[in-house]
């Protein structure tokens, strides 16, 4: 697929919420089953950005870990297969939770996002517990297929979940009313 790799990272309106070069930005290595991101971050890390990358694999870090960071860089942005279900790990040296706290721009992968910014997620509340150490002001996308992106209200969500602000889909970037 490509052509939806480069899409997703030529997207429109994808250019107004990119911070500026040296800042931080949190993302995310696809899965099959979701849009490429490996030209989106190779756009991340061109423009100088810090990118961070989440660590998902629960025994590296141990059970008490909230969750765990890496950056990449233009050079290690094409990242090894990670294990069999898993997504690409980052290089170490690892970020512990706190390090999403630096990020002005978080991209968050979804099944689904309804325009109240309600995020359904893979159901294993890895991001519902890493976004709470997300920067107060920090900008949260949510990164899916267009016709994954459903009316408002049509998602149930939890006390638990963090509202998103839009979505980064191939057709572009929707910010949602608040």
């Amino acid at each position: 697929m490509p052509d939806a790799a480069c899409r997703l990272a030529a997207a429109p309106g994808l250019g107004t919420v990119l911070p500026g070069a040296a800042e931080w930005v949190a993302a995310f290595a696809s899965t099959p089953l979701e849009p490429p991101t490996e030209a989106l971050l190779a756009r991340l890390a061109a423009a100088e950005l810090r990118v961070l990358l989440p660590v998902f694999d629960p025994d590296l870090l141990g059970p008490a870990a909230a969750s765990a960071w890496g950056e990449v860089t233009a050079v290690t942005c094409a990242l090894p297969a990670g294990r069999p279900g898993r997504p690409a790990l980052p290089p170490e040296p690892w970020l512990d939770a706190s390090g999403l706290g630096r990020c002005s721009l978080v991209l968050v992968p979804a099944l689904a996002v309804d325009r109240a910014g309600t995020r359904l997620g893979q159901g294993g509340g890895w991001y519902d517990r890493a976004l709470r150490f997300a920067a107060p002001d920090a900008l949260l996308l949510g990164v899916c297929f267009p016709w994954e992106v459903v009316a408002a209200g049509e998602l149930p969500r939890d006390t638990h979940d963090v509202p998103l602000h839009g979505v980064l889909t191939m057709a572009g970037v929707e910010l949602f009313a608040k």
